[in-house]
């Protein structure tokens, strides 16, 4: 609808169809602050309008992530079937996905600068948590940049619960990471008398490889000492 007439004595709305009879006309009555309806005329059949002009594009992040928060994985289909679900409103492909990728920069931060602080985050970790071991490496660039390769964690407490009572079974695992920059994160897992699984160190590498297990594994090797000696097994679904 649009507004023909709207002051603070009187408002007219009407269809924005040319043709289409529907109108409804409220004033104030004299001396008194309470409004009314005075004209009210139903009869439209055009069909419904699903766009809107004021669900611009702040208004659509902002509701995007509200969704985040709760849900992390909200994605663009489901995101589509929540604005035509919730306010009939239908958004195209484009806008939801720029939408989406708004609202994840002011919920979880920018990719690229969470990545330039990663030797911040370092340095928390070990104020945080004496005893654990974590080594980021980096490229040199022809510039003062760097370019981030590839990072090692293996905190205190999981050193120590391993060493304690976990069962003397190793789990080797890896995953994609779905983000603009790519790269693997490598994992190993144990179980402790419970059947509790619990992570023991991981690393985020560019490329999964045998250079890169290699790297993963010597590290795991320094912290918690010779796989033989301690009788431990690996096993892996790669």
């Amino acid at each position: 609808m649009k507004f023909r007439k709207n002051d603070s004595k009187r408002v007219r709305a009407v269809c924005k169809v040319k043709d289409c009879k529907w109108v409804v006309y409220v004033s104030r009555d004299h001396g008194d602050s309470c409004w009314q309806v005075k004209t009210f005329l139903n009869d439209q059949t055009c069909p419904r309008e699903d766009r809107n002009r004021a669900a611009n594009k702040n208004w659509v992040v902002g509701k995007l992530m509200k969704k985040l928060r709760k849900y992390p994985d909200f994605r663009n289909c489901e995101a589509t079937t929540f604005f035509k679900t919730k306010y009939d409103l239908s958004l195209n492909r484009n806008s939801i996905s720029q939408a989406l990728c708004d609202a994840r920069n002011v919920v979880y931060g920018d990719t690229k600068e969470q990545y330039a602080m990663l030797r911040d985050y370092g340095e928390t970790l070990l104020k945080t948590n004496p005893g654990l071991t974590v080594q980021i490496c980096t490229k040199p660039q022809p510039s003062d940049d760097v370019i981030f390769e590839r990072m090692y964690i293996c905190l205190s407490e999981c050193k120590s619960s391993f060493r304690a009572g976990f069962c003397p079974l190793i789990g080797l695992n890896g995953a994609f990471l779905k983000t603009v920059f790519g790269g693997k994160i490598l994992s190993t897992v144990g179980q402790d008398a419970n059947h509790h699984i619990y992570v023991i160190a991981w690393t985020i590498v560019e490329v999964e490889n045998f250079e890169k297990w290699r790297w993963f594994l010597e590290l795991l090797h320094e912290d918690h000492g010779d796989y033989k000696t301690h009788g431990w097994n690996f096993i892996s679904d790669m």
